[in-house]
């Protein structure tokens, strides 16, 4: 094995030690879960495997071979924590691989169909929730469509699974964002149809929000980005979601003289607003290149992405 390759595997083993290390010993509240015992042995990469990607394929493929899910899960904070630890090795794989282990995983565990659904939950709360230890839509996806494919499962019991999915598949990266209409602080409509701009920041929020006030704040106060909106390069729609109304737009017009100001009430039922504020970024053909980021990845986009 030559010098680069066996820092490769070094670095790959020191990574996957750490994440297993982190996930056996927090619970789903991030609290220090004393004397846990991991559901079973994790599964040993063999040395030959050396780069962290294969390694990581080889985990993942392999993680739950020991694990009976007809079996009732007994401790569902020790599962969790387990749980937690495979996701822990998706970033560092091969989606398809990911892709493949999760409908594997999933397909096991319908012998069970009281663990399926607390799985599911499982995932909802590290994939999906606000506080996910591995925030993915690409790699809940899959889990949602095992729940809404499992014909044991309780209609009653997909209806926010399947929620889920449909908002999320209407938010995906690379897509064209949902077209919506505002209601404007003049009182004028416009829809995002019709909003042109090299790069547009979608700035859901709403009035009454503490950390909305806050993120308008920063965002109008910006000198890099109010450069940018000068120079053309950047348009700003603040969206506010809820009704519109005189008393709204009269405070409204204080934000910021840049941007489109306007209101929507319904604007929620279209787009994935899982933490407020929300900021989606679309590129000149409105096709989704971000969402649900905060002002700081805002701030940390502008000063590394390149206007032509």
């Amino acid at each position: 094995m030559n010098i680069f390759k066996e820092v490769l595997s070094i670095l790959g083993v020191l990574l996957l030690s750490v994440s297993f290390t982190a996930g056996a010993q927090d619970d789903a509240n991030g609290e220090a879960v004393q004397g846990q015992q991991r559901l079973f042995e994790y599964p040993v990469v063999p040395d030959t495997i050396v780069t962290l990607e294969n390694r990581s394929n080889y985990l993942i493929q392999h993680f739950w071979e020991n694990y009976d899910f007809s079996m009732p899960i007994k401790d569902e904070r020790v599962f969790e924590s387990t749980f937690r630890d495979y996701v822990d090795i998706f970033k560092y794989a091969h989606k398809t691989i990911v892709f493949s282990s999760i409908k594997d995983m999933m397909r096991r565990a319908q012998s069970n169909s009281s663990n399926f659904l607390k799985i599911a939950e499982i995932a909802e709360r590290s994939l999906y929730a606000p506080g996910a230890v591995y925030w993915s839509d690409e790699v809940y996806i899959p889990f949602l469509e095992s729940v809404l494919d499992n014909s044991m499962i309780d209609k009653s019991e997909k209806e926010r699974y399947k929620y889920q999915l449909e908002l999320l598949k209407n938010n995906l990266l690379g897509h064209k964002a949902q077209d919506f209409e505002l209601r404007l602080v003049d009182g004028s409509k416009k829809k995002l149809s019709e909003i042109d701009g090299k790069l547009i920041f979608l700035f859901f929020n709403d009035a009454e929000c503490d950390d909305c006030s806050i993120a308008r704040l920063r965002l109008s106060t910006d000198v890099t980005l109010n450069g940018l909106i000068d120079a053309g390069e950047v348009v700003v729609v603040c969206v506010y979601m809820g009704k519109y109304s005189d008393e709204w737009a009269n405070k409204a017009k204080g934000d910021s003289d840049k941007w489109i100001i306007g209101a929507n009430d319904d604007v929620a039922e279209k787009y994935d607003l899982r933490i407020q504020p929300s900021i989606y970024i679309l590129d000149q053909n409105k096709v989704i290149l971000d969402k649900n980021i905060n002002v700081e990845g805002i701030k940390l986009m502008l000063n590394s992405y390149s206007f032509n």
